[in-house]
């Protein structure tokens, strides 16, 4: 049975079997997620970044004064932010939007086991769904990975090229108190925060208002020793809020 749930695969003795996922725990719910080495194009990442991601979560949800009636996890990945939405508002509307399918599945399922209503849905951004928010969180792949596998690969030179897209959609779709919660990396070069700087500068002009905070001044120091980031001095978890009045 768990083999055709395809979760449990035989290895190369045939003798022994290999579990496929597992399980961690966070906000007092277990989430399914791809087991390690997560090596596959499709594999559904669960770490350090991910608890991070949701104390920033938990952080904004505190804080924040305006009902919410829609929510959207972009990137959702195994579902931990959108399940967090659910469980935040549960009369909200709150989806859970990635391009892995593999991802939408652990979502669904995670939602489930957490007794949460998340709309897992297939969609590049925000793309495939309509309307406003009144809350996005994310927390993409920031990375430059040579094999561009989705969970991983951030885009362009240094990785940060997905969180500006989101960033873009993002702000189009605010609704008015609307929140934006992103996650992220930076790569720093010669001491300056390259995303920062093109944030700053894509916002400049802008009537939102924003903060921006290094969380982790240093996080996957082994990608310095990749031709990627040779000349970085370190790579550092930041989260960047966005907020429309």
């Amino acid at each position: 049975m768990m083999h055709k749930a395809q979760i449990l695969r035989q290895v190369n003795d045939k003798d022994s079997w290999q579990s496929l996922v597992r399980i961690s725990s966070l906000d007092g719910e277990l989430f399914l997620h791809s087991a390690y080495p997560t090596l596959a194009d499709e594999s559904v990442f669960f770490g350090p970044d991910t608890y991070r991601f949701a104390r920033a979560i938990r952080a904004a949800v505190t804080a924040r004064q305006p009902s919410v009636c829609r929510a959207v996890d972009i990137g959702c990945g195994a579902g931990p932010g959108a399940v967090m939405l659910a469980k935040a508002y549960p009369k909200a509307e709150v989806f859970g939007v990635d391009i892995n399918h593999a991802a939408l599945r652990l979502t669904a399922i995670n939602a489930r086991l957490a007794n949460v209503n998340v709309i897992a849905c297939h969609s590049d951004l925000l793309k495939n769904i309509q309307g406003d928010f009144d809350l996005i969180v994310s927390n993409p792949p920031y990375l430059v990975d040579q094999f561009k596998r989705k969970y991983r690969h951030g885009g362009g030179s240094l990785g940060s090229e997905l969180s500006v897209a989101i960033v873009d959609a993002s702000c189009e779709r605010l609704a008015p108190g609307g929140t934006l919660i992103l996650y992220t990396g930076s790569a720093i070069i010669n001491g300056q925060d390259l995303f920062y700087e093109e944030i700053k500068k894509k916002l400049a002009q802008s009537t939102l208002l924003w903060t921006y905070e290094e969380v982790d001044p240093d996080v996957f120091g082994e990608e310095l020793e990749t031709e990627f980031y040779a000349h970085a001095d370190r790579i550092a978890a930041v989260v960047l809020t966005i907020s429309r009045l």
